[in-house]
């Protein structure tokens, strides 16, 4: 990774950290063994492998995963490294918080020897409060979190994490890569949108689906979180993906957010649906 381009995130990261360190509404944890690359297969032919290496930054992990073999003399290999944050603390509604940034370092490649594939990012979050009486319970599309975890620590690409009885406070996710290095000559297979000759491309998937909703119970409240991606470092907008291009010899940025929404008591609903009944009857009577 550029080094200037590692240097900002890390400075932008720890600044983060430190507006994170009061306790929020919601406190996510990396879980240790988690935010890494894992199981990256090349081809075509298996020289070179693609290497990962992990780091502790202090308030975050990196990973980062290389290959390929520059086209120049002292060139740069491609990869992609995963910036994650260790804690982020929600203490403000509906607003965006930066929970991870991938960078795809696109440097042109020799294309007679074997590039990216496959790989899998492998994250889990531990989910806790120290609001009244702290986080109870949460569900994904109406399957409880614990049934949840459960059925990803079951797929044979994902350890051990945590113990059974923290399944229930813990997101475990597993994301799919697949990406596409391509030739660059005339006639791109997979479309051009950011402008060079024959940009490269990585797909990002999971089972569960992404962006996701989780709702959650805390303080016997219910709130939902957000989570998704957006090329916006202030997450404005959202990216629906699944297909992420960036130019040769040049970066992408992906963040990952999490916003955090209180969901509206039935009585509150209720009475707000009496509200517009009533102006509306107003309105019909003059």
């Amino acid at each position: 990774m550029r080094l200037s381009k590692l240097t900002q995130l890390f400075t932008v990261s720890c600044l983060a950290a430190a507006v994170n360190t009061q306790a929020g509404i919601l406190d996510l944890s990396i879980v240790s063994g988690s935010g890494i690359f894992q199981n990256p297969t090349v081809g075509p032919g298996a020289a070179p492998a693609a290497t990962i290496v992990d780091a502790d930054l202090g308030a975050d992990l990196s990973s980062i995963l290389s290959w390929g073999v520059p086209i120049s003399a002292g060139g740069d290999q491609s990869n992609l490294e995963l910036l994650s944050h260790k804690t982020v603390s929600i203490a403000a509604l509906d607003t965006p918080y930066e929970l991870s940034v991938i960078t795809h370092n696109n440097n042109v490649l020799n294309g007679s020897f074997a590039t990216l594939e496959t790989a899998q990012i492998l994250g889990a979050l531990s989910l806790s409060s120290t609001l009244g009486v702290g986080f109870q319970s949460a569900s994904i599309e109406g399957t409880a979190l614990a049934l949840a975890t459960a059925a990803q620590i079951a797929d044979p690409d994902v350890p051990a994490l945590v113990p059974v009885g923290d399944y229930g406070k813990t997101l475990v996710t597993l994301f799919d890569i697949e990406f596409n290095e391509t030739l660059n000559a005339a006639g791109c297979p997979f479309g051009n949108p950011q402008g060079s000759i024959c940009d490269d491309f990585f797909s990002l998937t999971t089972l569960a689906g992404f962006p996701v909703t989780i709702d959650l119970m805390i303080d016997d409240m219910a709130y939902e979180l957000f989570i998704y991606s957006s090329f916006d470092a202030d997450g404005s907008t959202v990216e629906l993906g699944p297909d992420y291009f960036t130019a040769e010899n040049d970066a992408t940025d992906l963040y990952t957010f999490g916003t955090l929404t209180k969901v509206p008591e039935p009585t509150s609903v209720a009475l707000l649906s009496l509200g517009l009944l009533m102006a509306g009857r107003r309105k019909f009577i003059k």
